[in-house]
C-alpha cells in the first residue's frame, strides 16, 4: 500500500508534468508562416540516432533562437523570422548544393552553420557574394573570423 507522502509526491509530479506539457505545447511556434527564413546547415539532421551531441544541441539552440525572436516579435520587413534546416553530411559540395537550393526557393536572410571549417569556407564565400550574413557556431579556423 502506498503511503500518504508517496501519494502526495506522485500527485505533485503529475500536476507539474501536466503543466510542463501544456506550456511546451502552447508556446511552440508555427512553422513556415513567414517567407523570411534563416537557413541552418547541420552535419546530420534526419538521422538523430547517429548525430553527435554538438549537432543535436546546435539544432536545438538554432530553433530556440528563432522561437525567442518570434516571442519578442522581432521582424524583418514586418514578418516574423522562420527557419529551415538542411543536412550537409559533412560534405563541402553537398553543403553548397543544399544552400543554393534553399536560397533559390526561399527568402533566406541569413545562414547559420555549417559545423565544419572545410564547409564554412565555401559557405562564407557564398554569403559574401550574395550579401547575406553567415555565422558558424563551432568552426575553429581563424581565417573565418571576419
Amino acid at each position: 500500500m502506498m503511503s500518504w507522502s508517496s501519494s502526495q509526491w506522485l500527485f505533485l509530479s503529475f500536476i507539474l508534468g501536466q503543466f510542463n506539457v501544456h506550456y511546451v505545447a502552447s508556446s511552440w511556434p508555427s512553422t513556415n508562416s513567414s517567407n523570411i527564413q534563416l537557413l541552418g546547415l547541420f552535419e546530420n539532421v534526419s538521422n538523430t540516432s547517429e548525430s553527435s551531441k554538438v549537432s543535436v544541441h546546435s539544432r536545438a539552440m538554432f530553433k530556440a533562437a528563432v522561437m525567442v525572436s518570434q516571442q519578442y516579435n522581432i521582424t524583418i520587413e514586418g514578418q516574423l523570422i522562420e527557419w529551415q534546416s538542411v543536412e550537409t553530411g559533412g560534405n563541402t559540395i553537398n553543403a553548397l548544393t543544399k544552400a543554393c537550393q534553399a536560397l533559390s526557393i526561399s527568402n533566406i536572410v541569413g545562414i547559420v552553420g555549417p559545423q565544419l571549417s572545410r564547409e564554412a569556407h565555401l559557405i562564407a564565400d557564398l554569403g559574401k557574394t550574395i550579401d547575406i550574413p553567415v555565422i558558424s557556431y563551432i568552426v575553429t579556423d581563424p581565417d573565418l573570423s571576419d
